[in-house]
């Protein structure tokens, strides 16, 4: 199983499912307002220990490359001060896993179909869409 639910105080108290992807890397739909207009918008703290990195300022649809790789920076710092990170999105569909995908690739130096295979079997909900996909590998020359 995939899923892992876990209590917070984040969004009063319901219940939050967060994927874990790695030990240390998770994504998350926040279930909040979809596109941020800022990355001051963004929401900041943890959820069960997990830095959030929020990415709602991308879009479901074109980024520019330099959009994509500054949100995986953002999670790359975190890991590589220690810290667990969970990636939240809106939905925690496709924007987070894209980005998750990215740091796998990126910062743990994994190739593209492990990667993707790697999200694929331990977010249950993802679906990554191929704009993503593909504003990936250009931006890894893959």
């Amino acid at each position: 199983m995939c899923k892992i639910t876990f209590k917070t105080k984040v969004s009063n108290t319901k219940k939050i499912d967060m994927y874990k992807i790695l030990n240390n890397l998770a994504t998350y739909g926040i279930g909040e307002p979809g596109i941020l207009q800022s990355y001051v918008d963004c929401e900041i703290g943890f959820i069960d220990g997990f830095r959030i990195i929020d990415v709602r300022t991308l879009i479901d649809g074109d980024n520019r490359l330099s959009e994509y790789s500054l949100n995986i920076i953002r999670v790359t710092s975190y890991l590589q001060l220690g810290e667990n990170v969970v990636i939240c999105s809106r939905a925690g569909v496709s924007i987070s896993n894209a980005i998750a995908l990215g740091v796998l690739i990126n910062y743990f130096k994994m190739d593209f179909c492990n990667a993707i295979g790697l999200v694929i079997s331990k977010v249950c909900i993802c679906n990554i869409l191929n704009t993503h996909t593909i504003s990936l590998q250009k931006l890894f020359k893959l």
